[in-house]
């Protein structure tokens, strides 16, 4: 199984979160209410400096999309975890969630994903317009930079 993910910015502090394990796709709406991308930047940079775990929380209103991912030798499990309401916050309880997708990948695809979002985002409306944008969060450079020199 592979892992894909898409992320597109969108108007008035909205983006849309794509995750793909290979046979089937997800997609929710992602808020500003958190600093989504750089959840994901972050994990991207956990996993690929050696670390166990990482997680990456999309909010919508309500509700959150997690991504969590676990090293197990050489490999890393991942799973996309829905909750109705906001866990990251502790109004919903951390085990109270359903599994969307689960499988299993490599560090060098999530670092890979990881970047080419970053990348497409940088692209294409930058990091100054992705503030005007997300109003609270600035885009990732310094995480950006470090997935491009790894």
């Amino acid at each position: 199984m592979s892992l894909s993910i898409s992320y597109i910015v969108e108007d008035a502090g909205w983006a849309k979160i794509a995750i793909s394990d290979g046979d089937g796709e997800i997609a929710y709406d992602v808020s500003c209410l958190h600093d989504s991308l750089r959840d994901l930047a972050e994990l991207a940079i956990d996993i690929s400096s050696g670390a166990g775990a990482a997680k990456a929380t999309f909010m919508n209103e309500p509700g959150e999309l997690q991504l969590v991912l676990a090293r197990y030798g050489k490999k890393i499990a991942f799973e996309a975890r829905w909750f109705k309401d906001w866990e990251s916050w502790g109004i919903s309880s951390p085990s109270d969630y359903d599994v969307l997708l689960k499988g299993e990948t490599t560090v060098e695809c999530i670092v890979e994903q990881v970047t080419a979002v970053l990348t497409r985002i940088h692209e294409r409306i930058g990091p100054s317009k992705y503030k005007e944008t997300w109003v609270e969060h600035e885009f990732p450079v310094e995480q950006y930079r470090k997935l491009i020199d790894a």
